[in-house]
């Protein structure tokens, strides 16, 4: 269920608020008031009468824009309550007893302006409400011609209506100039407005008919009643819908269906027709008969444009259909009887020449059509650019991003049947004949190797610039590259992921004369490589170090055995004993520390002890990647404003930098500190950076100094708010306060004053808490039954003040004209 809402609450608006504040009784005294800043016409006016002036609005602002000794009088069914220099009246315009009441308070003056603001109790019915007020206006009018002047104003409200125009007669005949205008204090939604009549023609006689209402608003019928055109509907106002004349209603005019598809003209046929009578079952169940086309035959009197129209179009369809093929049936019997006569030769040329030239006419209207329609696109096309243009969405010249493509694009309105989404769908896509491969990464330091030659079958070394004869060198080369060629795992995955294999290219002129397989030459490629003479040196060290090994473990266990203790062992195990025994700020300091220099240590390690580099690879690098981070250095001004100059220009940088190479300039190591920090002091070049770029960067830094913190700032906004409630609630009592018509304006004012000095912040005070002996050498503490701000004093402080103040009277004495004696005893 929707929320019942108060009607009074939707209407206090800007206007009410404003009234309220600036002590208007009502709204409309807005109306008045841009009425007057419009057309200026109380600041002339020595006398003005209101009618209908209930609250009193419009009086207050006729007394405050008028002079100072002028005379405002209101009238209205209700008393109002009095203002300050106005006459009110309690009276009826519409009746005599109004007129003497205002005769006798005006006398033999006349009245400069006459306004009316007054309407009716509305709610009953919108056309009776507003012929109600148009009347009262005329009254009005009537009125205020026995009391104005000649070149007088007359100010009145009126409703928008049927009898408006005749009102607006009446006051062109009285006046010289009438102006309707609706001020912005009047609601949108209202339909009133304000006709401003200027320059009363104070005629010598009025005929009464011009101001009797009977007369005035009468309804003339000076034309005849026209019918509905329905050749040409678009060339007529279109005609309230009144009903049926008693005619229209005995008759019932129908129309057959039928006599209506045999009719030559639709439009013809359906002039003065009520209705279309379905006689022919045909006509019923033929498939452009729809439930809309019976309901608009059964009554053409409430169809318009649309609905005749589709009328038409219903009529065209089923005369085709039904009734063309009768009449064609007609026509051709009787020719059946008659022999067909042979035609000529003229007669046959005549009739292809007629077939030819209408089908030149065809095409030249269906070229005429097309011209037509691009000439329309075009100018749609230029209109909307021209539209563009005008908002600065489009720049001249500039085409906007072109999309350049090969093929069309496709495009769904181009298919229009099933045929054509077939035809869409079997097309083949289109392939890439070969993706490209992606470049194998290559390192970018290749060790050199004095072994890594390849050899043909012949024992000669080629050479790697050459390039490779036959696919069969390719794998071998391969092989080569990936050690003995044992293991195929990686080319296998290679070919398995792109899917492809690479074809073998033979070339025809080359021939070898070995005919092994592919395994055999693998297995001796490998043999020989193991009988290598480097290689055979090499296994022999191996075995002595194992030997080696060997033997020393072997001498270790004996040493042990003895109850000697090695040296190495025992660094070992207490550098593995003490690495767990690390706390967090050990650990935290190690690794700011970083990496130190270690070579003795590494070296005595080496020898001592073997580490595989495979398993501490990924510590190491783990290690590197938590360097530390370099801190952040804290510029001064100088050195940001010398930053400053060195990204303003290339030229500026490259000044910079050759002026820091000059005669000052060392790089001496192992000097004495006092002798580098004498140098940095005395022989230092100064920095060739600005004052006044030094100075703004100070200027910067101290208003980020001054900038108050987040705490303050929040404290003042709290503050701020907690005034603005307190103003705010102040106001609301002050409104009330004002709108109370008992209290006098004493009264009134006491009470304001009140409200005001309570919504004012209250000072804090502070307590004055006198300390005692016992408690001096101690830090205070709060008092009991002392609350907010306290202040620990004591007598010697209370000395300390009386003495000081004592000195700027003294002070203050010497600084007068006499330069007055300086007080105190004597001397002898």
């Amino acid at each position: 269920m929707g929320k019942k809402s108060k009607v009074g609450k939707t209407r206090k608006d800007k206007f009410y608020q404003l009234a309220k504040e600036t002590g208007f009784r009502s709204r409309a005294a807005f109306k008045l008031i841009q009425l007057n800043r419009k057309f200026g016409f109380l600041q002339q006016s020595q006398v003005c009468i209101d009618l209908c002036a209930a609250p009193g609005g419009w009086m207050q602002v006729a007394k405050q824009n008028m002079p100072v000794s002028s005379i405002v009088v209101g009238v209205d069914l209700y008393p109002i309550r009095p203002v300050a220099g106005c006459i009110g009246l309690v009276e009826d315009i519409t009746t005599e007893k109004c007129r003497q009441s205002l005769t006798k308070e005006l006398q033999s003056w006349k009245a400069d302006v006459v306004l009316h603001d007054g309407a009716p109790n509305v709610g009953r019915n919108w056309l009776f409400d507003a012929y109600q007020q148009i009347c009262l206006t005329l009254h009005a009018l009537k009125l205020g011609t026995q009391f104005l002047r000649s070149g007088g104003w007359f100010v009145t409200k009126v409703f928008r209506s049927k009898d408006y125009n005749a009102l607006l007669w009446v006051l062109k005949q009285l006046f010289k100039k009438v102006h309707a205008t609706k001020p912005s204090a009047s609601r949108k939604e209202s339909a009133e407005i304000f006709v401003v009549c200027q320059g009363f023609l104070a005629p010598d006689r009025i005929d009464p008919r011009l101001l009797d209402a009977k007369y005035v608003f009468e309804e003339l019928d000076l034309e005849g009643k026209q019918k509905n055109s329905l050749l040409h509907p678009e060339k007529q106002k279109r005609i309230k819908a009144e009903g049926y004349t008693e005619q229209d209603i005995a008759l019932r005019n129908d129309l057959a269906a039928s006599e209506f598809m045999k009719a030559e003209n639709a439009l013809a046929a359906l002039q003065g027709i009520g209705s279309i009578r379905m006689d022919d079952d045909r006509i019923v169940q033929h498939k452009k008969t729809t439930k809309e086309i019976l309901e608009c035959c059964k009554d053409l009197k409430v169809l318009g444009r649309k609905d005749i129209k589709g009328l038409m179009l219903w009529w065209k369809h089923v005369k085709a259909d039904l009734f063309k093929t009768e009449e064609t049936a007609v026509i051709e019997e009787p020719e059946a009887e008659q022999p067909a006569k042979p035609l000529t030769q003229e007669e046959i040329e005549d009739m292809e020449d007629a077939e030819l030239q209408q089908q030149i006419e065809t095409l030249a209207d269906e070229e005429h059509k097309d011209l037509k329609r691009k000439r329309k696109k075009t100018l749609k096309t230029k209109a909307k650019l021209h539209e563009k243009m005008n908002l600065n969405m489009v720049i001249k010249g500039d085409d906007g991003p072109v999309e350049e493509t090969e093929h069309e694009i496709f495009d769904l309105k181009g298919i229009s049947n099933t045929h054509e989404l077939d035809a869409m769908l079997d097309v083949e896509p289109d392939y890439v004949e070969e993706e490209p491969e992606a470049a194998p990464k290559l390192p970018k330091y290749k060790k050199y190797d004095k072994d890594d030659k390849r050899m043909d079958d012949d024992a000669n070394y080629e050479n790697d610039d050459e390039p490779d004869v036959s696919a069969e060198e390719d794998e071998e080369s391969d092989y080569d590259q990936d050690g003995l060629g044992l293991s195929d795992d990686e080319n296998n995955d290679e070919d398995k992921a792109t899917g492809k294999k690479k074809p073998k290219k033979n070339h025809p002129l080359i021939r070898s004369g070995d005919f092994r397989d592919k395994d055999t030459k693998r297995q001796q490629r490998v043999q020989l490589w193991y009988e290598k003479e480097n290689l055979q040196t090499l296994m022999q060290d191996e075995d002595n170090d194992d030997d080696e090994a060997y033997d020393l473990d072997n001498i270790s266990k004996a040493y042990r055995a003895k109850g000697v203790a090695i040296l190495g062992e025992n660094r070992l195990a207490l550098e593995d004993d003490s690495k767990p025994a690390l706390g967090k700020k050990a650990k935290r300091r190690a690794r700011h520390d970083g990496p130190k220099d270690s070579s003795s240590e590494s070296s005595d390690s080496d020898s001592e002890l073997e580490v595989d580099d495979t398993e501490t690879g990924d510590k190491v690098a783990s290690s590197m990647t938590k360097a530390s981070k370099p801190k952040k250095v804290r510029l001064n001004e100088e050195e940001l404003a010398l930053g400053s100059l060195l990204i303003r220009g290339k030229k500026t940088r490259r000044d910079l930098i050759d002026a820091a190479w000059n005669r000052y300039a060392f790089n001496d190591d192992n000097l004495p500190e006092w002798f580098v920090t004498d140098e940095q002091e005395h022989m230092t070049k100064p920095q060739p950076v600005p004052k006044e770029l030094t100075e703004e960067y100070q200027r910067k830094v101290q208003e980020l100094n001054v900038r108050p913190i987040k705490k303050v700032m929040e404290a003042k906004a709290r503050k701020k708010r907690r005034s603005t409630k307190r103003l705010a609630k102040a106001k609301k009592m002050a409104e009330k306060i004002m709108e109370n018509a008992d209290a006098t304006s004493q009264e009134k004012a006491k009470q304001l004053k009140k409200v005001y000095k309570k919504a004012q912040e209250k000072k804090k005070e502070t307590t004055y808490v006198v300390a005692k002996k016992h408690t001096s050498s101690r830090r205070a503490r709060r008092p009991a039954g002392v609350k907010g701000r306290y202040r620990v004093v004591d007598p010697r402080e209370k000395k300390d003040k009386r003495s000081l103040d004592a000195k700027k009277r003294r002070d203050k004495g010497k600084s007068g004209r006499g330069g007055g004696k300086p007080k105190g005893k004597r001397s002898k």
